[in-house]
């Protein structure tokens, strides 16, 4: 294709392009000039070496030296609030955890130590017990307590038969732990009792009273029915 513009008219063009650019390139320039203040001042080191506390450092600012803070006495882990003093711990509310009229009520009704080995331990279990939670107490009960008490609770188990006599794993079909509370199963499960060892790692709390129920589910099999 032939092209009649004249060179004149193309040489314009050209420059007008170019002193479009060169414009822009200014303005560009210009604006950095302006404003690269404003962006250079956050770029100081005063905010990486401003005063302030680092976890598990030294601080002069607090008297014990040490960055990280103690807890507030009383801090309760998130998910770890045992108001539920029955189920939690297997006791009763305590003396100071009543009003006047319920420290009247429990005071006349419950029995003094001499009657009662257990009078803090709950009676009751603080959950609803189905088919489905007593055989998962008998399997907790199966794998943690039948080594030493054995398989029906009467204390001969495996660990006792090996030797470990002295003194000899309880039988839950004497007397005492008949009449004992449901609370007391739950403490010595948690806490432990003479040579057992607390099982609070091993087992949850909910587990622990399903087995509970399954130890009252043993001693009930074991009694004998009244003669006619």
């Amino acid at each position: 294709m032939w092209n009649f513009r004249p060179k004149s008219k193309v040489k314009s063009k050209k420059a007008k392009r170019e002193i479009l650019s060169a414009r822009r390139g200014r303005g560009l320039f210009i604006f950095l000039l302006f404003t690269s203040p404003f962006f250079l001042s956050g770029c100081r080191r005063d905010m990486q070496d401003q005063p302030k506390t680092i976890a598990y450092r030294q601080n002069t600012f607090y008297k014990d030296g040490s960055g990280s803070r103690p807890l507030v006495e009383g801090t309760v882990p998130r998910g770890y609030l045992r108001e539920d003093r029955a189920f939690f711990f297997g006791k009763k509310l305590s003396a100071a955890d009543l009003n006047k009229e319920q420290q009247y009520q429990v005071g006349r009704t419950l029995p003094t130590n001499a009657a009662n080995p257990y009078p803090d331990d709950v009676d009751t279990i603080p959950m609803s017990i189905t088919k489905i939670d007593l055989d998962r107490g008998q399997e907790r009960y199966n794998i943690y307590c039948s080594v030493c008490h054995g398989m029906t609770g009467y204390g001969d188990g495996i660990v006792a038969r090996r030797g470990f006599s002295k003194p000899s794993p309880a039988s839950y079909h004497q007397d005492r732990l008949r009449q004992a509370p449901v609370g007391h199963f739950f403490d010595v499960m948690s806490n432990g009792w003479g040579a057992m060892p607390s099982y609070a790692s091993q087992i949850s709390i909910e587990d622990r009273w399903k087995i509970v129920a399954y130890i009252r589910a043993l001693q009930l099999s074991q009694m004998k029915s009244p003669q006619p």
